[in-house]
């Protein structure tokens, strides 16, 4: 017994020293964003060792997220690499021991990485450099474009834009501000741009579509709404409203109940549609007669509020305009295809009959 109680704590000791030699890992976590601020997905995170040749690496998971949970204590150097296995970011860093460190991937801000040549170093404070000028004449557009000063705004967001012209947000807003300053070729220009770096934000080419028809490219407007319209569907009807709302500012009539007929095929609920198209009706003698449906439609959509009155004013005075007897193009177009459709549903319950009689 005596022996035993000697050499215990002898044990204990070396188990006391002996535990922390277990204990010298940390763990390294972050995550890595584009220019744009979305996340990186798939991208290697390389972890090196600097006291002792040694390497680990990491992979960002589908929200640019990564994590090594065992990585010994020590100073790294840890870089993001590129689909060529380059470096495209990196820093130094020190792990320690039964910690967490973190080190995030932002490409939209440089930094010097550990190892750059001294021409590397330049380049990436050019960079910087650049952004900061780039932010700060990007914000101070903001500011003009919220106080309606569009020349100062087009100003601020071209030398923004002069700066880092791989920014599709920049140009959207020199497209805004230009077409707040009543140019719109320069406008439209500016939306042509941001849709190259950006081909598939539906905005875009809905605000463009709005310039366009502004400045009197006709075509050119409607096959923007119509690109708008594919890209996303449940913002059609708007853009079609909204640029039937342009064409009657302009007067012209023809095109802004085309607009407004296509919002109601889009949208049949959409009441407000259904009202400009009958008051677009109005602008030629010809079509006045349909805008006593149309504008009945509005009404069972939208029986009582402002437009309610104006709407059965108009009614009344198309069903005054139009002569007894008298049906315009479009209804006897409609007739007539009511009619060849009452024909083949005719023909094809014949057929059916004759078919199953034969059977018989």
């Amino acid at each position: 017994m005596k022996s035993f109680s000697r050499t215990l704590p002898l044990l204990l000791v070396a188990m006391l020293f002996a535990l922390p030699m277990y204990a010298q890992n940390g763990r390294l976590s972050g995550k890595a964003v584009d220019k744009d601020g979305k996340p990186i997905v798939g991208a290697t995170v390389s972890i090196e060792r600097q006291d002792v040749p040694q390497r680990v690496t990491a992979r960002t998971g589908n929200d640019g997220s990564y994590l090594h949970g065992v990585v010994p204590a020590g100073l790294y150097h840890v870089y993001l690499l590129g689909p060529n296995n380059q470096p495209v970011d990196g820093a130094e860093i020190r792990i320690n021991a039964n910690l967490t460190a973190t080190m995030d991937f932002d490409l939209a801000k440089p930094r010097v990485m550990p190892g750059a040549s001294a021409e590397d170093a330049a380049k990436i404070e050019a960079m910087k450099k650049a952004q900061e000028e780039t932010k700060l004449a990007f914000d101070e557009g903001l500011v003009a474009l919220n106080a309606k000063d569009f020349a100062t705004a087009a100003a601020k967001f071209q030398i923004a834009t002069e700066k880092d012209p791989t920014q599709h947000v920049i140009f959207a807003n020199l497209g805004e501000a230009y077409s707040g300053a009543r140019k719109f070729d320069e406008a439209a220009a500016a939306y042509r741009k941001a849709i190259e770096l950006k081909p598939d934000e539906a905005g875009y080419y809905s605000n463009m579509s709005l310039v366009l028809a502004n400045g009197n490219k006709y075509e050119e407007a409607t096959a923007a709404v119509q690109k708008a319209a594919e890209l996303n569907p449940q913002q059609a009807a708007q853009g079609w409203y909204n640029l039937g709302a342009i064409y009657t500012n302009r007067g012209r009539t023809k095109e802004a109940g085309d607009a407004f007929q296509k919002a109601t095929e889009v949208n049949p609920q959409m009441a407000q549609a259904w009202d400009q198209l009958g008051i677009s009706y109005f602008g030629n003698p010809a079509t006045i007669p349909d805008a006593v449906g149309v504008l009945e439609k509005f009404l069972q959509l939208q029986p009582t509020g402002p437009d309610a009155d104006a709407a059965k004013s108009l009614i009344e005075a198309a069903k005054a305009a139009t002569p007894t007897g008298f049906k315009s193009e479009r209804q006897l177009q409609q007739e007539k295809e009511a009619a060849e459709k009452a024909e083949r549903e005719k023909a094809a319950k014949e057929k059916a009959a004759a078919g199953k009689q034969k059977k018989q």
